[in-house]
């Protein structure tokens, strides 16, 4: 007999080669959450410290002492300024990401002074929930570190 060999691909090898791409995207898709979840806090803590340099600034540009209140939940958000009328703008509010709270803190008002210092020296500690933290320090001179 004279047979003809077609080309092409068995069944059985588009099945194991279907269950090892499964396999793959399966181990995958969790890691690529925890990127997400690592980018969430980092981007939380990176905010935060900016909109603490940001109210030392403003500080010392207007003359006027700039308290920012770190308060969950408080005003529709998780850290927002005041002013020294006690008015607080809707466009000065923040929310930290979905996932990402406020663990720890040493101070929960740090005023930023008209002569670029703060009142004090604090931390404030952000975790996820996977537990990871990371850390916003503020000294009294005025630097804002995110370790």
């Amino acid at each position: 007999m004279n047979q003809t060999r077609t080309s092409g691909f068995t069944l059985v090898e588009m099945a194991v080669t279907i269950l090892v791409l499964g396999l793959i995207f399966a181990f995958s898709v969790p890691a690529f959450q925890r990127i997400g979840d690592t980018y969430k806090l980092q981007g939380a803590t990176e905010n935060l410290a900016a909109q603490l340099r940001m109210a030392r600034e403003k500080a010392m540009s207007v003359q006027s002492d700039q308290p920012m209140h770190i308060a969950p939940n408080s005003l529709g958000a998780d850290y927002h300024i005041h002013y020294t009328s006690g008015f607080c703008p809707v466009n000065a509010r923040w929310k930290f990401p979905h996932g990402v709270t406020l663990f720890s803190c040493t101070s929960t008002i740090p005023t930023m002074l008209k002569d670029g210092r703060i009142n004090g020296s604090g931390r404030i500690i952000l975790r996820d929930t996977r537990g990871n933290q990371d850390t916003v320090s503020y000294l009294s001179s005025g630097l804002v570190l995110v370790k």
